[in-house]
């Protein structure tokens, strides 16, 4: 399953997203493969999203929930009303990761 990012629309494979995006951070690979063994209310905690930062990631409050990616062009924003959607739905599933990849897939987001 594809997601998009809510900046400029490219898609993102969910188990990239899960499994893979963290090996692009400068963690060493046994710090990145104990990150994918963690709850995912703990995968964005600041230091995480520093890291995921500095490799051109933002995200919302899933790792589903893409707001910037690698592929964004300097000075692109989140379309506010995507990224207020996106938002809305991960408060509803919270940590269902499989339920929010399957809603954003629907809807495009």
């Amino acid at each position: 399953m594809d997601v998009h990012c809510s900046s400029c629309g490219e898609p993102w494979d969910v188990y990239h997203l899960r499994h893979e995006a963290i090996f692009e951070t400068d963690l060493t690979h046994k710090e990145s493969e104990a990150w994918c063994k963690l709850p995912p209310g703990r995968r964005l905690s600041s230091g995480y999203r520093e890291m995921f930062k500095a490799a051109g990631w933002e995200f919302g409050a899933s790792i589903i929930d893409v707001m910037r990616c690698p592929g964004c062009p300097p000075g692109a924003t989140p379309d506010p009303d995507k990224a207020a959607l996106k938002a809305g739905i991960v408060e509803i599933l919270g940590d269902d990761e499989d339920g929010l990849a399957a809603a954003f897939e629907d809807f495009a987001l």
